[in-house]
Protein backbone atom coordinates (compact mmCIF):
# COMPACT_ATOMS: atom_id res chain seq x y z
CA UNK A 1 0.00 0.00 0.00
CA UNK A 2 2.13 2.55 1.00
CA UNK A 3 4.68 1.49 -2.41
CA UNK A 4 1.29 2.60 -4.37
CA UNK A 5 1.43 5.72 -2.59
CA UNK A 6 4.57 6.48 -3.10
CA UNK A 7 4.32 5.47 -6.76
CA UNK A 8 1.55 8.23 -7.23
CA UNK A 9 3.88 10.84 -5.52
CA UNK A 10 6.43 10.12 -7.67
CA UNK A 11 4.15 10.32 -10.87
CA UNK A 12 2.68 13.57 -10.06
CA UNK A 13 6.22 14.98 -9.19
CA UNK A 14 7.78 13.82 -12.64
CA UNK A 15 4.49 14.78 -14.70
CA UNK A 16 4.61 18.21 -13.28
CA UNK A 17 8.68 18.64 -13.70
CA UNK A 18 7.94 17.24 -17.18
CA UNK A 19 5.86 20.36 -17.73
CA UNK A 20 8.34 22.97 -17.01
CA UNK A 21 11.01 21.21 -18.53
CA UNK A 22 9.31 20.92 -21.83
CA UNK A 23 8.64 24.49 -21.93
CA UNK A 24 11.94 25.34 -20.76
CA UNK A 25 13.32 23.84 -23.61
CA UNK A 26 10.77 24.34 -26.18
CA UNK A 27 11.49 28.31 -25.23
CA UNK A 28 15.23 27.82 -25.52
CA UNK A 29 15.04 25.71 -29.10
CA UNK A 30 12.78 28.29 -30.80
CA UNK A 31 14.76 31.11 -29.33
CA UNK A 32 18.15 29.64 -30.64
CA UNK A 33 16.38 28.88 -34.00
CA UNK A 34 15.66 32.53 -34.21
CA UNK A 35 19.48 33.87 -33.44
CA UNK A 36 20.96 30.58 -35.56
CA UNK A 37 18.84 31.71 -38.64
CA UNK A 38 19.73 35.68 -38.86
CA UNK A 39 23.14 34.60 -37.87
CA UNK A 40 23.69 32.31 -40.71
CA UNK A 41 25.33 29.92 -38.49
CA UNK A 42 23.48 26.43 -39.26
CA UNK A 43 21.87 25.97 -42.25
CA UNK A 44 18.47 24.87 -40.93
CA UNK A 45 15.51 25.28 -43.33
CA UNK A 46 12.41 26.96 -41.09
CA UNK A 47 9.91 24.91 -42.02
CA UNK A 48 11.91 21.42 -40.90
CA UNK A 49 12.34 23.02 -37.68
CA UNK A 50 9.00 24.42 -37.08
CA UNK A 51 7.54 20.67 -37.67
CA UNK A 52 10.49 19.21 -35.51
CA UNK A 53 9.02 22.02 -32.84
CA UNK A 54 5.34 21.03 -33.37
CA UNK A 55 6.18 17.12 -32.73
CA UNK A 56 8.31 17.82 -29.94
CA UNK A 57 5.16 19.68 -27.64
CA UNK A 58 2.93 16.80 -29.40
CA UNK A 59 5.27 14.17 -27.15
CA UNK A 60 5.73 16.05 -24.56
CA UNK A 61 1.63 16.08 -23.95
CA UNK A 62 2.01 12.25 -24.63
CA UNK A 63 4.57 11.81 -21.75
CA UNK A 64 2.08 14.24 -19.67
CA UNK A 65 -0.89 11.43 -20.44
CA UNK A 66 1.27 8.70 -19.43
CA UNK A 67 1.98 9.94 -16.30
CA UNK A 68 -1.37 11.28 -15.57
CA UNK A 69 -2.52 7.34 -16.51
CA UNK A 70 0.31 5.56 -14.36
CA UNK A 71 -1.18 7.60 -11.53
CA UNK A 72 -4.67 6.76 -12.21
CA UNK A 73 -4.11 3.19 -12.54
CA UNK A 74 -2.63 3.41 -9.21
CA UNK A 75 -5.98 5.23 -7.59
CA UNK A 76 -7.46 2.44 -8.72
CA UNK A 77 -5.13 -0.60 -7.52
CA UNK A 78 -5.36 1.02 -4.17
CA UNK A 79 -9.29 1.09 -4.56
CA UNK A 80 -9.39 -2.65 -5.32
CA UNK A 81 -6.95 -3.52 -2.01
CA UNK A 82 -9.65 -1.63 -0.52
CA UNK A 83 -12.85 -3.61 -1.90
CA UNK A 84 -10.61 -6.42 -1.22
CA UNK A 85 -10.10 -6.22 2.46
CA UNK A 86 -13.88 -5.07 3.11
CA UNK A 87 -14.27 -8.55 1.31
CA UNK A 88 -12.49 -10.40 3.66
CA UNK A 89 -14.12 -8.90 6.63
CA UNK A 90 -15.84 -11.05 9.00
CA UNK A 91 -19.83 -10.76 8.90
CA UNK A 92 -21.91 -9.82 12.03
CA UNK A 93 -24.26 -12.24 13.56
CA UNK A 94 -27.26 -13.06 11.91
CA UNK A 95 -30.35 -10.55 11.94
CA UNK A 96 -32.80 -13.63 13.14
CA UNK A 97 -32.36 -16.26 14.88
CA UNK A 98 -35.33 -19.46 15.95
CA UNK A 99 -34.68 -17.89 19.35
CA UNK A 100 -36.36 -15.18 18.24
CA UNK A 101 -39.78 -16.52 18.09
CA UNK A 102 -39.37 -17.79 21.76
CA UNK A 103 -38.66 -14.63 23.00
CA UNK A 104 -42.41 -12.18 23.90
CA UNK A 105 -42.65 -9.82 20.69
CA UNK A 106 -42.96 -7.09 24.59
CA UNK A 107 -39.65 -8.22 25.34
CA UNK A 108 -38.52 -6.79 26.96
CA UNK A 109 -40.49 -5.60 30.04
CA UNK A 110 -38.94 -4.16 33.26
CA UNK A 111 -35.81 -3.87 31.39
CA UNK A 112 -33.52 -5.03 34.11
CA UNK A 113 -29.63 -5.65 32.54
CA UNK A 114 -27.54 -8.09 34.40
CA UNK A 115 -23.87 -8.48 33.16
CA UNK A 116 -22.13 -11.21 34.01
CA UNK A 117 -18.19 -11.77 34.10
CA UNK A 118 -17.88 -10.11 30.44
CA UNK A 119 -14.75 -10.09 28.54
CA UNK A 120 -14.37 -8.25 25.51
CA UNK A 121 -11.61 -7.26 23.05
CA UNK A 122 -11.44 -5.45 19.79
CA UNK A 123 -9.69 -7.96 17.79
CA UNK A 124 -7.66 -11.53 18.75
CA UNK A 125 -4.39 -9.84 18.80
CA UNK A 126 -5.56 -6.85 21.55
CA UNK A 127 -5.81 -7.06 24.99
CA UNK A 128 -9.15 -7.43 26.56
CA UNK A 129 -11.33 -4.17 26.82
CA UNK A 130 -13.75 -5.57 29.66
CA UNK A 131 -12.42 -8.11 32.32
CA UNK A 132 -14.71 -9.88 34.05
CA UNK A 133 -17.38 -7.08 33.97
CA UNK A 134 -20.14 -8.06 36.65
CA UNK A 135 -23.33 -5.53 38.10
CA UNK A 136 -27.06 -5.62 37.26
CA UNK A 137 -29.47 -2.75 36.70
CA UNK A 138 -32.78 -3.22 38.56
CA UNK A 139 -35.37 -2.56 35.74
CA UNK A 140 -36.76 1.34 35.66
CA UNK A 141 -33.64 2.62 37.37
CA UNK A 142 -31.34 5.39 36.10
CA UNK A 143 -27.27 4.12 36.03
CA UNK A 144 -24.39 7.35 35.11
CA UNK A 145 -21.26 5.01 33.74
CA UNK A 146 -18.75 7.27 34.27
CA UNK A 147 -14.69 6.88 34.11
CA UNK A 148 -11.56 7.93 32.82
CA UNK A 149 -10.82 7.97 28.86
CA UNK A 150 -10.31 4.67 27.61
CA UNK A 151 -11.73 2.75 30.83
CA UNK A 152 -14.05 0.97 29.17
CA UNK A 153 -18.04 3.17 28.64
CA UNK A 154 -18.15 2.77 24.85
CA UNK A 155 -16.91 -0.22 24.65
CA UNK A 156 -19.96 -1.49 27.30
CA UNK A 157 -22.48 0.23 25.13
CA UNK A 158 -21.38 -1.63 22.33
CA UNK A 159 -21.41 -4.95 23.70
CA UNK A 160 -25.09 -4.16 24.97
CA UNK A 161 -26.37 -4.26 21.28
CA UNK A 162 -23.75 -6.53 20.06
CA UNK A 163 -21.70 -4.42 18.05
CA UNK A 164 -19.04 -6.29 19.67
CA UNK A 165 -19.05 -9.62 20.89
CA UNK A 166 -18.32 -10.88 24.25
CA UNK A 167 -15.44 -13.17 23.96
CA UNK A 168 -16.11 -14.76 27.29
CA UNK A 169 -19.43 -14.09 29.93
CA UNK A 170 -22.85 -12.66 28.91
CA UNK A 171 -25.31 -10.04 29.17
CA UNK A 172 -29.00 -11.23 29.95
CA UNK A 173 -31.97 -8.44 30.09
CA UNK A 174 -35.25 -10.04 31.39
CA UNK A 175 -33.61 -13.57 31.65
CA UNK A 176 -33.15 -13.47 28.06
CA UNK A 177 -29.32 -14.02 26.91
CA UNK A 178 -28.92 -11.39 24.29
CA UNK A 179 -26.59 -13.34 22.04
CA UNK A 180 -29.16 -16.07 21.50
CA UNK A 181 -31.16 -13.39 19.68
CA UNK A 182 -31.02 -12.01 16.37
CA UNK A 183 -29.55 -8.62 15.95
CA UNK A 184 -32.54 -7.02 14.44
CA UNK A 185 -35.12 -7.74 17.25
CA UNK A 186 -32.17 -7.19 20.23
CA UNK A 187 -31.34 -3.24 18.07
CA UNK A 188 -35.02 -2.43 17.43
CA UNK A 189 -35.22 -3.38 21.65
CA UNK A 190 -32.90 -0.71 22.60
CA UNK A 191 -33.06 3.24 22.12
CA UNK A 192 -29.62 4.98 21.33
CA UNK A 193 -28.89 8.51 21.36
CA UNK A 194 -25.49 8.90 20.01
CA UNK A 195 -22.87 11.50 20.87
CA UNK A 196 -22.93 12.60 17.55
CA UNK A 197 -26.25 12.16 16.07
CA UNK A 198 -26.56 10.64 12.47
CA UNK A 199 -28.92 11.70 9.93
CA UNK A 200 -28.53 9.76 7.29
CA UNK A 201 -28.29 11.39 3.27
CA UNK A 202 -30.33 10.16 0.26
CA UNK A 203 -33.79 9.22 2.27
CA UNK A 204 -36.35 11.44 3.59
CA UNK A 205 -36.73 12.93 7.22
CA UNK A 206 -39.46 10.38 8.05
CA UNK A 207 -37.29 7.28 6.81
CA UNK A 208 -34.58 8.81 8.92
CA UNK A 209 -37.32 9.25 11.95
CA UNK A 210 -39.20 6.12 11.35
CA UNK A 211 -37.26 3.95 9.21
CA UNK A 212 -39.58 1.17 9.97
CA UNK A 213 -43.10 2.67 9.22
CA UNK A 214 -44.53 2.20 12.33
CA UNK A 215 -46.02 5.12 13.26
CA UNK A 216 -48.28 7.88 11.61
CA UNK A 217 -47.48 11.50 10.17
CA UNK A 218 -49.73 12.61 13.22
CA UNK A 219 -47.42 10.54 15.95
CA UNK A 220 -43.91 11.50 14.24
CA UNK A 221 -45.83 15.57 14.65
CA UNK A 222 -46.66 15.60 18.07
CA UNK A 223 -43.44 14.19 19.01
CA UNK A 224 -41.43 16.68 16.79
CA UNK A 225 -44.02 18.88 18.88
CA UNK A 226 -42.63 17.69 22.27
CA UNK A 227 -38.80 18.55 21.38
CA UNK A 228 -39.98 22.00 19.48
CA UNK A 229 -38.74 20.39 16.06
CA UNK A 230 -42.10 20.98 14.22
CA UNK A 231 -41.99 24.56 13.09
CA UNK A 232 -37.83 23.74 11.47
CA UNK A 233 -39.30 20.75 9.77
CA UNK A 234 -42.18 22.54 8.30
CA UNK A 235 -40.02 25.26 7.39
CA UNK A 236 -38.81 22.71 4.60
CA UNK A 237 -39.55 22.86 1.22
CA UNK A 238 -41.36 19.08 1.39
CA UNK A 239 -41.70 18.78 5.15
CA UNK A 240 -41.42 15.32 6.40
CA UNK A 241 -40.73 13.79 2.68
CA UNK A 242 -37.54 16.82 2.62
CA UNK A 243 -34.92 14.66 0.96
CA UNK A 244 -31.86 14.70 3.32
CA UNK A 245 -28.42 16.24 2.62
CA UNK A 246 -25.56 13.68 3.79
CA UNK A 247 -25.32 14.41 7.44
CA UNK A 248 -28.29 16.04 7.73
CA UNK A 249 -25.80 19.46 7.12
CA UNK A 250 -29.15 21.72 6.73
CA UNK A 251 -29.61 21.41 10.31
CA UNK A 252 -27.58 22.18 13.68
CA UNK A 253 -25.90 19.65 15.88
CA UNK A 254 -28.51 20.64 18.06
CA UNK A 255 -31.06 19.99 15.93
CA UNK A 256 -29.95 16.45 14.94
CA UNK A 257 -29.50 15.73 18.57
CA UNK A 258 -33.19 16.77 18.82
CA UNK A 259 -34.50 14.66 15.62
CA UNK A 260 -32.71 11.44 17.40
CA UNK A 261 -34.51 12.30 20.31
CA UNK A 262 -38.09 11.91 18.49
CA UNK A 263 -36.61 8.58 16.71
CA UNK A 264 -35.96 7.70 20.26
CA UNK A 265 -39.85 8.74 21.57
CA UNK A 266 -41.20 6.95 18.88
CA UNK A 267 -40.10 3.60 19.87
CA UNK A 268 -40.79 4.12 23.47
CA UNK A 269 -38.37 1.17 24.28
CA UNK A 270 -37.88 -0.33 27.66
CA UNK A 271 -33.92 0.58 27.71
CA UNK A 272 -32.72 4.06 26.80
CA UNK A 273 -28.95 4.33 26.39
CA UNK A 274 -27.18 7.91 26.33
CA UNK A 275 -24.19 8.21 25.28
CA UNK A 276 -23.54 11.75 25.91
CA UNK A 277 -26.02 13.17 23.42
CA UNK A 278 -25.79 16.68 25.44
CA UNK A 279 -21.79 17.42 24.82
CA UNK A 280 -22.04 19.19 21.33
CA UNK A 281 -25.45 21.52 22.05
CA UNK A 282 -25.82 24.61 24.24
CA UNK A 283 -27.74 24.83 27.53
CA UNK A 284 -31.14 25.67 26.18
CA UNK A 285 -30.93 22.44 24.39
CA UNK A 286 -29.51 20.10 26.29
CA UNK A 287 -32.10 21.84 29.30
CA UNK A 288 -34.74 20.49 26.68
CA UNK A 289 -32.56 16.75 26.18
CA UNK A 290 -32.80 16.13 29.81
CA UNK A 291 -36.56 17.35 30.60
CA UNK A 292 -38.13 14.91 27.51
CA UNK A 293 -35.32 11.80 28.41
CA UNK A 294 -36.89 12.41 32.17
CA UNK A 295 -40.91 12.90 30.79
CA UNK A 296 -41.08 10.07 27.78
CA UNK A 297 -38.72 7.50 29.56
CA UNK A 298 -39.68 8.08 33.64
CA UNK A 299 -40.41 4.08 33.50
CA UNK A 300 -37.44 2.77 31.33
CA UNK A 301 -33.84 1.74 32.30
CA UNK A 302 -31.43 4.55 31.38
CA UNK A 303 -28.20 3.97 30.75
CA UNK A 304 -26.28 6.73 30.72
CA UNK A 305 -22.55 7.07 29.55
CA UNK A 306 -21.14 10.95 31.38
CA UNK A 307 -18.33 13.03 31.19
CA UNK A 308 -19.93 15.85 32.56
CA UNK A 309 -21.14 14.42 36.03
CA UNK A 310 -23.24 16.99 36.80
CA UNK A 311 -25.56 15.16 33.86
CA UNK A 312 -26.04 11.65 36.66
CA UNK A 313 -25.66 13.03 39.92
CA UNK A 314 -29.50 12.68 40.22
CA UNK A 315 -29.28 9.19 38.86
CA UNK A 316 -30.50 5.97 41.01
CA UNK A 317 -26.98 4.47 40.90
CA UNK A 318 -23.38 5.32 38.85
CA UNK A 319 -21.16 2.81 37.65
CA UNK A 320 -17.33 4.18 37.78
CA UNK A 321 -15.07 2.18 35.19
CA UNK A 322 -11.48 1.72 35.20
CA UNK A 323 -9.45 -1.07 33.37
CA UNK A 324 -12.22 -2.52 32.02
CA UNK A 325 -13.63 -3.36 35.15
CA UNK A 326 -16.36 -2.11 37.72
CA UNK A 327 -14.56 0.15 40.29
CA UNK A 328 -17.58 1.73 42.26
CA UNK A 329 -21.20 0.81 41.73
CA UNK A 330 -23.59 2.19 44.19
CA UNK A 331 -25.73 5.30 44.39
CA UNK A 332 -24.43 8.88 44.62
CA UNK A 333 -24.56 9.46 47.76
CA UNK A 334 -23.05 6.49 48.95
CA UNK A 335 -20.44 6.78 46.26
CA UNK A 336 -19.46 10.29 48.08
CA UNK A 337 -19.89 9.60 51.47
CA UNK A 338 -17.06 6.34 50.69
CA UNK A 339 -14.67 8.90 49.68
CA UNK A 340 -13.42 6.49 46.76
CA UNK A 341 -12.85 6.48 42.74
CA UNK A 342 -16.51 9.09 42.56
CA UNK A 343 -15.96 11.38 45.21
CA UNK A 344 -12.09 11.56 43.87
CA UNK A 345 -13.44 13.09 40.09
CA UNK A 346 -16.14 14.83 42.03
CA UNK A 347 -12.99 17.20 43.50
CA UNK A 348 -11.27 16.98 40.46
CA UNK A 349 -14.46 19.28 39.03
CA UNK A 350 -13.49 22.86 38.24
CA UNK A 351 -14.82 25.67 39.78
CA UNK A 352 -18.18 25.46 42.29
CA UNK A 353 -19.25 22.56 40.68
CA UNK A 354 -17.80 20.11 43.34
CA UNK A 355 -19.69 21.79 46.44
CA UNK A 356 -22.83 22.18 45.06
CA UNK A 357 -22.99 18.50 43.11
CA UNK A 358 -22.09 17.02 46.47
CA UNK A 359 -24.23 19.29 48.19
CA UNK A 360 -27.66 18.15 45.96
CA UNK A 361 -26.47 15.13 45.68
CA UNK A 362 -29.72 13.94 47.25
CA UNK A 363 -32.41 16.51 46.23
CA UNK A 364 -32.95 16.79 42.32
CA UNK A 365 -33.96 20.54 41.05
CA UNK A 366 -37.37 20.63 39.59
Amino acid sequence: MMACFALAACSRWFGFQMDYLMFAFTAIACFAAVVANDLAWLSIDPNVLGLALIQLIQLSGLFQYGVRQSAEVVNQMVAVDRVLDYRNLPSEAALTTPYDDEVSKEWPQNGTIAVRGLNVRYSPGLPLSLRSLTFEIPGGSRVGVVGRTGCGKSTLIQSLIRLLEAEDGQIVIDSVDISKLGLSKLRRSIGVMPQCPVLYGGISLRDNLDPFHDHSDGEIHRALLYVSMLDAVESLPCGLNSIMTEGGSGFSAGQKQLLCLVRAILRKNKILVLDEPTANVDNQTDKLLQEAVAENFECATILAIAHRLDTVIYYDKILVLGSGGVLEYGSPDELIASGGAFSKMLDETAGMATSMLKANTTTQPN
